[in-house]
Order: C-alpha cells, then sequence, then structure tokens
C-alpha cells in the first residue's frame, strides 16, 4: 500500500505527465506546419504554456497543502508560515474595523492550542491568487513555506513578460504575432519551470521539510 508521499508523488508525475504531453504535442505541430496555419498553433502554444504553467503550480500546491492535511500533524511542529496560514483567518479577525477585544482574545486562546489542534485549511482557496505571475508564485510557496528558489529570480522577467504577458494578449483577442521559434522556446522553458516546483515538491514532503 502506497505511503502518502508516495501519492503525493505519483499524482503530481501524473499531473506533469499529461500537460507534457499535450505542450509536445503542440509543440510538434508548429515545427510541422508552416503559414497561417503555422502562425495559429504559435498563438495558441503560447496560450497553453500559460494554461498549463498556471494549472499546474497551483494544483501541485493544492495538493501539497492537502497532503499536509492528511498527515493530521499538530499545528505547533510545523514552520511557522503553515501555522499562519492555519490561523490567517482567525488573525485577519483581530483586525477587523470593530477591533473586537473577544476576537483578539479567541486568537490567544488559538495560539495556545497549537500544541494540540491538528492542521487543517482548503488548499483550494490558499491557491486562490489570480495570474501566475514571479509575484503570485512567491506569495503561494510562502503560503506552503517553501523557499523562493534562485533559478525562480532569474526567470521572473521570462515568467512576466513572456508567459503573462503574451498570453494576456492573444487570450484577449489581439492580433499579437508568435514565431515558431518562440513558441517553441515558451513550451520548453515553462516544462522546465514546471520541472523545477515539482522536484520542488516532491522533495519537501519526502524530507519532510514542512516541520519546524
Amino acid at each position: 500500500m502506497a505511503t502518502v508521499a508516495e501519492w503525493l508523488i505519483d499524482k503530481l508525475d501524473d499531473e506533469l505527465a499529461y500537460r507534457r504531453r499535450e505542450l509536445i504535442d503542440l509543440r510538434l505541430l508548429v515545427a510541422t506546419t508552416t503559414g497561417s496555419r503555422q502562425a495559429t498553433l504559435s498563438r495558441a502554444c503560447i496560450a497553453m504554456a500559460y494554461a498549463h504553467w498556471e494549472g499546474f503550480t497551483k494544483q501541485t500546491l493544492r495538493l501539497y497543502l492537502d497532503h499536509l492535511v492528511k498527515l493530521r500533524l499538530k499545528i505547533v511542529d510545523l514552520k511557522y508560515e503553515l501555522q499562519a496560514l492555519a490561523l490567517y483567518t482567525r488573525m485577519k479577525s483581530v483586525s477587523a474595523p470593530e477591533k473586537s477585544i473577544a476576537n483578539a482574545a479567541a486568537l490567544l486562546r488559538d495560539l495556545d492550542s497549537r500544541s494540540s489542534e491538528v492542521f487543517i485549511i482548503d488548499g483550494q482557496q490558499a491557491v486562490r491568487v489570480g495570474n501566475m505571475t514571479s509575484v503570485n508564485l512567491k506569495i503561494i510557496l510562502e503560503f506552503s513555506a517553501l523557499q523562493y528558489l534562485p533559478y525562480y529570480a532569474t526567470r521572473e522577467n521570462f515568467i512576466d513578460s513572456v508567459i503573462c504577458a503574451r498570453r494576456h494578449f492573444v487570450v484577449h483577442g489581439e492580433l499579437y504575432p508568435v514565431s515558431a521559434s518562440e513558441a517553441r522556446d515558451v513550451v520548453f522553458d515553462v516544462l522546465a519551470l514546471c520541472d523545477e516546483i515539482n522536484d520542488q515538491v516532491q522533495t519537501a514532503a519526502v524530507y519532510r521539510e514542512y516541520l519546524i
């Protein structure tokens, strides 16, 4: 019977495999066509590359957070970012306009109970950050107590100016020109980013990097 970590790893690999197949198929179609059909497929490549970039990143981190919930870990044993995520809604209630002392007192009780309270969060809600820009990537990695790796920092311009910006033009109906070589390069680079995120999350799960 598979362990919880093995289940997560298999799930992530399956998620990436079907996305890789679809993008590589599109890349091959671009390479084997010419003229207006190639131009259309190149533009489609940009839209699909972004779709899989956002979809895989959010799905991977959601599955990772769901994995932590399945482990039924005590909040106090987790890294502080995850502790904050578990208590975030209650923390926000303290800064509400009414500045309720009752809410503040409840938060103190919650903080005191971290040693016995189990980590429970809604992973789907945690990854709702809008378009997958470099800023939002940093945010959801932080939510998950994962490092914003130097590799991501070196790819910020690509993430923001190529994946996100070009996709914006294409999906909003502008006749944005995309060359066949640009389309093929975007697919290659998006898959490299997805590989990095996949490896990072699997490593964190296997080596229990979520613990304090």
